[in-house]
């Protein structure tokens, strides 16, 4: 087998509804579980309408993500994208920002996977540290805690790691498990918290009025992002141009309702709210009892490890499709011959998220993932109308998922996006430009090593050509 043939044949293995597990994965994490607290802090019941803002923003993005996706077969997602929309360097620039920003996501939900376990079970974690520290010699005391949790963090890495190296449908079989599981807890707060919902609860809707209105869309969005993941393994999906576009629509649908439920019932049913650490846990205590919220507990584990899942699987697509396009070494954009998997794209990001989670640095990195998710948001959304004047140049007709409204929802969610870009810190933002500055030195890099090391293995423009012109080009 050649090297073009390899690196072009990644197994189609997942179906919709694979996908669409995927893209529940990608978005339900921590963040509905822990954010309705703080968003009740800023705006009181009234973090409700934000909550709902934020999901009319992001579907309107999904939207412009299901029309450019549906242009193409190919893994790699706003990488790709950007790089037939725009060219070579801001193609670079996004998927060099995207494979940073998922290393360092799985490194940060990795960790978070932790903290959320030893809360569980804090007297089996504590007597896990005893343990650890009795036959590990070498670890001091003061620190053994911080040692066995990022221990235990690298193994559960390293066991997602292997069970992507046979396969992207084991990969995505565990997906398919944890998004049913994670939902479950979910669905079962509402249906039993709606009947003691209190409406006087809501009766104070806006108590300190609308001030903070886009600060807590901003908190909320947190819960949100993550769909933009669905889109990267394109490659190795049944039939991508009709089921991305389909599969991206039904999870922004599933979460939006899912969530404003849960936000309504802890507003509905717990003292207390704003500020609440852990509230969604509390809110089940409450109208459960001791039972309902250790249930709710054990589905933030879930939840959480469930993203841990999908990150291991999507995150090495990222490299992977630099690698196959040449902007990466070749080396990575090499398939296993049994499995079809890209096994040094894995190991290279399992080697580098597990860097980040040992150093700790991580912490600070990860609040620069809102500017790097704009970063992705943006160009897909001009995208829509750079690739419609293509098409149409050709031919009036276009076969592909078009969103309504001609240039309307991509100018409005590009007016969105820069919106919530100015409320963020400057801090976050600064941090942001440093990521862009590392890519265009590497870019420059790229440009003046021997192409041979980098150079594609010949299938990027002929794949690109026929994966981006749909029956009307």
């Amino acid at each position: 087998m050649n090297e073009e043939h390899n690196t072009a044949s990644l197994k189609r293995s997942l179906s919709f509804t694979a996908v669409v597990a995927l893209g529940i994965n990608g978005v339900i994490g921590q963040g509905i579980f822990l954010l309705p607290g703080k968003a009740a802090g800023f705006l009181g019941p009234a973090s409700l309408i934000s909550l709902i803002f934020g999901g009319v923003l992001c579907f309107l993005i999904a939207l412009c993500f299901a029309e450019v996706a549906s242009r193409f077969d190919e893994t790699g997602g706003a990488y790709v994208y950007a790089r037939r929309a725009y060219g070579d360097f801001v193609g670079f620039q996004v998927g060099w920002i995207t494979c940073c920003i998922a290393v360092i996501s799985w490194a940060a939900l990795a960790n978070g996977l932790m903290v959320v376990l030893s809360g569980l079970m804090p007297t089996y974690w504590q007597g896990g540290v005893d343990w650890f520290t009795g036959v590990v010699p070498w670890v001091d005391a003061s620190n053994s805690a911080d040692v066995f949790q990022k221990t235990v963090a690298i193994v559960v890495m390293t066991v997602l790691m292997v069970v992507n190296l046979f396969g992207a449908r084991q990969g995505a079989a565990i997906s398919t498990v944890f998004s049913v599981a994670k939902l479950a807890p979910m669905v079962m707060f509402v249906l039993v918290g709606l009947f003691f919902i209190e409406g006087g609860r809501f009766s104070d809707f806006a108590p300190q009025g609308w001030g903070s209105f886009g600060e807590t869309t901003m908190v909320l969005l947190y819960a949100y992002v993550g769909f933009e993941t669905l889109v990267v393994p394109a490659g190795e999906m049944e039939n991508p141009k009709r089921n991305v576009p389909l599969a991206l629509l039904v999870v922004m649908v599933v979460v939006t309702v899912v969530y404003v439920g849960v936000l309504s019932v802890a507003i509905g049913t717990l003292d207390g709210l704003a500020g609440h650490p852990n509230p969604v846990a509390a809110s089940a205590h409450e109208f459960m009892g001791a039972t309902g919220g250790l249930v709710i507990a054990i589905g933030i584990a879930i939840s959480v490890f469930g993203t841990n899942a999908g990150a291991a699987f999507v995150s090495p697509r990222r490299f992977f499709a630099m690698a196959e396009r040449g902007d990466l070494p070749r080396i990575f954009a090499r398939l296993d011959g049994r499995s079809g998997t890209p096994r040094a794209a894995i190991v290279l990001t399992w080697a580098l998220a597990c860097i980040l989670c040992l150093s700790g640095s991580f912490a600070e990195l990860a609040v620069v993932g809102v500017v790097a998710r704009f970063l992705q948001y943006i160009p897909t959304c001009l995208a829509v109308m750079v690739l419609r004047r293509r098409s149409d140049a050709d031919s009036p007709s276009n076969g592909d998922f078009r969103v309504p409204g001609g240039p309307v929802i991509p100018l409005i969610a590009i007016g969105l996006c820069s919106w919530l870009l100015f409320n963020t810190p400057m801090a976050r933002i600064i941090m942001g430009l440093y990521f862009v500055a590392g890519g265009v030195v590497l870019y420059g890099v790229r440009r003046v090593v021997d192409r041979g090391s980098f150079k594609s293995t010949g299938g990027e423009t002929a794949q690109s050509t026929s994966h981006t012109q749909g029956p009307g080009s």
